[in-house]
């Protein structure tokens, strides 16, 4: 004990006291190692226990990952519908929950507009889907098998979940399921889409459907295998979901846009993609894919399907990959407006029976009246893919095991309601509508009501849940941005928030024309014309503010 009390008080240096240390390990390594393997090997032993580190531990040493040696693309990519507007609303929000810091603002919450969020800004769920969710995540005993199940639950929701919990295998929705997707639930998928585009039956494989973590895992995972070197490109609307763009500069690869007509109601102009792609292939990019947001994000418009039809003729013909965003197709408001899928141009044209188009659809469960956002539910149904290509993306798929299985159930549920006669249909069918309706119409005030503001321009919101509105900007902000270091849309929205309350995205982060500035909102909070209000006020101010 003494001795040990010595050697812990001697005043001796970490590295004076590692060299004794590795001398008497050395010492006790020879002699195990003679007896082991002979004094040959052991002499190596020696050798190598006797080599110093070449850096001590003790010593300080430079992190290997900093912010100046990770990957400059992961750097570079940026994604502004969680940018930093969404960051400094966060930090406020903190605020406001403290004693001290709710003083400092002159509103009392943070009003989420910036993203497509329904229930975080207080839509119902729909009862039926979560019912049968509810089902699956209980035990048996608890659910299915409990004998006063039918007082607590609807017939058809009970009978559904057994169903579902079969295709699970019998272990619910706690287990992993193939990497592709409960294949039951896949084939629902298939109906879907059958049913929607009044397609041949049997003629979608539910091979070729990959069930996701939300649309936005399917679209980087189609993204990941088109972009194959810094040299591809991909054509982009401008103005886009940033999802695409923020994923090109991850992978490395180039944005080639295509602008949309504001003045035509964000409308498609054929010329515009020929020069685009013209212009991009001038320059040596290998033009690889096409990304198509039906309905639009940010712009709200909807699709003819004679406009869907020349985007697809335009990929077929130019050997471009269509990546088509549908998951919106719910979201139609304009009386005479109907969703017309990709897909179903493409066969309508002969091209997916001829074998010449390559397509992938996406959607998901957080859109369209469900919502669901937190689920994680979503799909992509390919078309035209060689099956080699196809067991390249379900090695991606299997090397995260699976998408969350709740998610693969709602997605299930979306594609396949209550029927006609069910105990739940009419229930069912009442809820959606009423969400659709509050939809519609809060799409119709903020639109209008934006669009009625002296300095700000707003195309009709016909899809989808976004305003994307112009603003005439003050001198004196354009001014002052440049000082800052970012864009004067930016400016706006950071006073907007601070000033209100009230969190948008600025336009910038989507992409515009030069010269253009604006923002996108949403029109999902019932306080939407406290919102359409307080924009109206704020804009006036503001631009008195910055006048010079």
């Amino acid at each position: 004990m003494s001795s040990l009390k010595s050697c812990g008080n001697a005043p001796r240096s970490s590295r004076s006291w590692t060299s004794s240390h590795t001398a008497l390990v050395s010492t006790v390594m020879l002699s195990l190692s003679r007896f082991a393997l002979g004094s040959t090997a052991a002499s190596a032993v020696v050798d190598v226990m006797a080599t110093p580190m070449s850096t001590p531990l003790t010593e300080t040493r430079r992190k290997r990952l900093t912010i100046d040696t990770i990957s400059d693309n992961l750097k570079k990519m940026d994604y502004a519908v969680r940018g930093k507007i969404a960051i400094e609303a966060d930090r406020i929000a903190d605020e406001l929950r403290s004693k001290e810091g709710s003083s400092k603002h002159p509103f009392d919450h943070i009003i989420y507009t910036n993203i497509g969020n329904p229930h975080a800004v207080q839509q119902k769920a729909i009862t039926w889907p979560r019912q049968v969710m509810a089902l699956l995540q209980l035990p048996d005993a608890l659910g299915i098998d409990h004998p006063k199940v039918s007082e607590l639950f609807p017939e058809d929701a009970i009978k559904r979940a057994r169903e579902m919990k079969k295709a699970l295998g019998g272990s619910g929705i706690g287990a992993y399921t193939h990497s592709k997707g409960v294949r039951e639930f896949r084939q629902d998928v298939a109906n879907f889409i059958e049913n929607r585009d009044h397609a041949e039956k049997g003629s979608v494989d539910v091979e070729n459907i990959f069930l996701t973590a939300g649309a936005s895992e399917a679209i980087t995972m189609l993204m990941s295998a088109l972009v194959k070197d810094s040299n591809c490109g991909v054509m982009l609307p401008i103005p886009q979901y940033p999802l695409y763009s923020a994923t090109l500069d991850l992978l490395g690869g180039h944005k080639v846009g295509y602008n949309l007509d504001e003045k035509s109601n964000w409308g498609l102009n054929m010329k515009e993609l020929e020069r685009s792609l013209a212009e991009a292939k001038a320059k040596g990019i290998n033009m690889v894919g096409l990304v198509l947001i039906n309905p639009g994000n940010p712009t709200g418009q909807v699709l003819s399907p004679d406009e869907v039809k020349d985007i697809v003729t335009f990929c077929a013909e130019n050997n471009l990959v269509l990546l088509s965003d549908e998951v919106y197709q719910e979201n139609i408001y304009r009386e005479g407006d109907k969703f017309f899928s990709s897909r179903r141009a493409a066969d309508e044209l002969g091209l997916i029976k001829n074998d010449a188009i390559q397509l992938c659809s996406f959607h998901s469960v957080s859109k369209g009246v469900m919502g669901e956002c937190g689920q994680r539910g979503g799909y992509v149904e390919m078309v035209g893919i060689d099956s080699e290509v196809n067991d390249c993306l379900y090695k991606l798929a299997a090397s995260k095991l699976c998408s969350n299985a709740p998610g693969q159930a709602m997605v299930s549920l979306m594609c396949r309601g209550p029927s006609p006669g069910d105990a739940s249909y009419e229930s069912n069918t009442m809820e959606k509508k009423a969400v659709f309706e509050g939809l519609k119409e809060r799409a119709r005030l903020v639109s209008n009501g934006l669009d009625s503001i002296p300095g700000i321009s707003c195309q009709p919101a016909t899809g989808a849940m976004y305003c994307f509105p112009s603003i005439k900007m003050p001198p004196g902000a354009i001014k002052a941005s440049n000082e800052r270091g970012f864009s004067p849309d930016t400016l706006y929205a950071l006073d907007l928030l601070q000033t209100t309350g009230i969190c948008v995205v600025p336009a910038s982060g989507f992409g515009q024309e030069e010269g253009r500035f604006g923002f996108r909102t949403t029109f999902l909070s019932p306080e939407s014309k406290y919102v359409v209000d307080s924009i109206r006020e704020h804009y006036e101010a503001f631009c008195s503010k910055y006048s010079n």
